[in-house]
């Protein structure tokens, strides 16, 4: 061996799947040192980088070139060739600087390279290394294609509140993506509250940070990572990856959907419509970030005013910075008794029309709107309990009649499949051709995948509807009385769910009425009819009121003029 030749100890493992198997940098840098002691070979220097080969731009790797055109060294040492490159463009530069003889050898555990070698051998090995990346890239890129196609959505990193089962065995049939017991539920938790339309995204991450939900570290998590939640459709059980034809599809997940699909739009439509309440700084204002100016369809916000009139001159001016008239001078300490005017003002923003002609209105004449509202609404606690009743009832007849439609649609699936397990055994027969076969297996794919798609809806408005009625019914009978002793919190909820759309124009509010609500008001008014026609008071509370609910029921829903009560569930439903 020339002693005259300097050497660089080159080793690199790479942080990719393509390289897990390569000995570490530590066992490298062992044995080829060893192998040094052993030819007598002078390493100058140890270099060592974690990063893969298959494409150029390695820090270190670079340097080290540099450093061997500046005549540092002249022979490379190293475990095998593909340490140095795995692409065209880093073995090409090693190739052509060893033609040059300004690489002088290069030496790996298994042979050695010098400038007046064959470059074919070498060549070789490099193109053999790039190949290998390219192979390894697409059989990744297919298995995760297929995974997509089986219905699991094939990402590193999912979603908060979803994990990867990593101990499914290979042969295994159970769920390839799990929830998250630790954050699963307070997902959930923050999108029902995104859905209410009274938190904005930093209201979320400080109601998760209050839930306990943190990183890894302990950290609380970034107001884009709750944006990218509230954005991502896996959430509601579907997810986009590329086909084989490079084309963005959207696949239907596997997993558990942690919300359905409709609730999942609602929340769009809120994001981007910014129906949601802005950080209001000092004061909560309860009523800011629901209502639009019926003018101009800009935001309207809100402002409080504090003031004091001074007793000396009569001048009004503000007390929240100022301590002394600004007319007279008179300290407020001074003034015996001042009048203090303590008033929030809703107003249009004025920033998409400037001129807007629209004034103010002040928060009590809005809380008298609002409860003027309520009044036209509310329903009475007998109805109430009389509702409950029926709602019981029209519940069990409906999940009656959404079993036999049920198992009608597991009956066809049954059938479908069958007949998918015949078509195969006569392509088997060659009784179909190839085609045929494809074709046909895709109609009824199709068709099961419908019936699957059915099934589901049915199962997620069994489960909702009775919820959602009887959420209306505590709305029309107690939210009034919940108005008048609620917290800005509490009002503001019940403002939001009174109606849609609140405008304010002309010193008033208006919004369009939800149908459901009054809907049951209807009932109830139909209800109040009814009463008068059956037995007087007295003999109803003799017979005790289950005995009268019954009766009443049976003679509503037997009576045409009188089926306002199941147009009103139906209209729920």
């Amino acid at each position: 061996m020339n002693n005259t030749i300097k050497y660089f100890l080159y080793a690199r493992k790479s942080s990719e799947g393509e390289d897990r198997q390569i000995t570490s940098i530590e066992d490298q840098v062992s044995e080829v040192s060893k192998l040094a002691k052993e030819l007598n070979i002078e390493i100058v220097d140890i270099i060592s980088e974690s990063k893969s080969a298959k494409q150029p731009g390695r820090e270190k790797f670079n340097e080290m070139l540099t450093r061997i055109e500046q005549g540092e060294a002249q022979g490379i040492l190293c475990w095998k060739l593909n340490r140095l490159a795995r692409n065209p463009i880093d073995g090409g530069r090693i190739s052509w600087m060893l033609q040059q003889n300004v690489i002088q050898h290069i030496q790996t555990y298994g042979r050695d390279y010098k400038p007046s070698d064959n470059v074919i051998m070498m060549s070789v090995e490099f193109g053999m290394s790039n190949q290998y990346v390219k192979d390894l890239s697409v059989d990744v890129k297919r298995g995760l294609r297929k995974k997509a196609e089986r219905g699991w959505y094939p990402t590193t990193q999912l979603p908060l509140g979803y994990l990867h089962n990593v101990n499914k065995a290979r042969q295994d049939t159970s769920d390839e993506i799990i929830i998250d017991p630790k954050s699963f539920f307070i997902i959930k938790k923050l999108w029902e509250l995104l859905s209410t339309g009274l938190y904005s995204i930093a209201d979320i991450k400080r109601e998760a940070y209050a839930l306990g939900l943190k990183s890894r570290k302990g950290n609380p998590y970034s107001m884009s990572s709750f944006y990218l939640m509230a954005k991502n459709e896996f959430y509601c059980g579907y997810y986009y990856w590329n086909d084989d034809n490079g084309n963005n599809v959207r696949y239907l997940g596997k997993h558990k959907p942690m919300i359905s699909e409709e609730e999942f739009k609602k929340v769009q439509e809120i994001l981007d419509n910014n129906r949601y309440p802005k950080r209001t700084g000092q004061y909560n204002f309860p009523y800011r970030g629901l209502i639009t100016c019926g003018e101009c369809n800009g935001f309207v916000t809100a402002e409080n005013k504090l003031q004091a009139i001074c007793t000396h001159c009569k001048y009004k001016f503000s007390i929240k910075t100022k301590t002394s008239c600004p007319k007279c001078k008179t300290n407020l300490d001074e003034m015996k008794k001042p009048s203090i005017i303590d008033k929030t003002y809703y107003h249009c923003t004025k920033k998409i029309k400037k001129d807007c002609s629209q004034g103010s209105i002040t928060d009590i004449a809005i809380e008298e709107f609002i409860q003027k509202n309520l009044e036209q609404i509310s329903i009475s606690k007998q109805f109430y309990d009389f509702a409950i009743k029926s709602l019981k009832f029209l519940n069990k007849t409906s999940n009656q009649k959404n079993d036999k439609i049920r198992t009608q649609l597991k009956k066809r699936k049954t059938e479908l499949l069958n007949r998918l397990q015949r078509l195969i055994e006569m392509r088997l027969d060659d009784e179909l051709t190839a085609n045929q076969l494809t074709e046909m297996k895709q109609a009824n794919e199709n068709s099961i995948k419908e019936i699957d798609s059915k099934i589901l809806s049915l199962n997620h408005n069994e489960l909702n509807w009775f919820k959602v009625t009887k959420e209306q019914l505590n709305f029309a009978c107690f939210s009034m009385k919940k108005f008048k002793k609620g917290d800005k919190k509490t009002k503001r909820e019940i403002a939001s769910k009174i109606g849609s759309n609140l405008t304010l124009k002309d010193k008033s509010l208006y919004f369009t009425r939800l149908k459901p609500l009054w809907a049951i008001r209807n009932c109830a008014n139909a209800y109040t009819h009814e009463i008068d026609k059956l037995e007087p008071k007295k003999s109803i509370k003799k017979q005790g009121l289950n005995e009268y609910f019954d009766t009443l029921f049976l003679t509503l829903r037997n009576r045409q003029e009188s089926n306002l009560f199941c147009q009103t569930f139906n209209l729920l439903h």
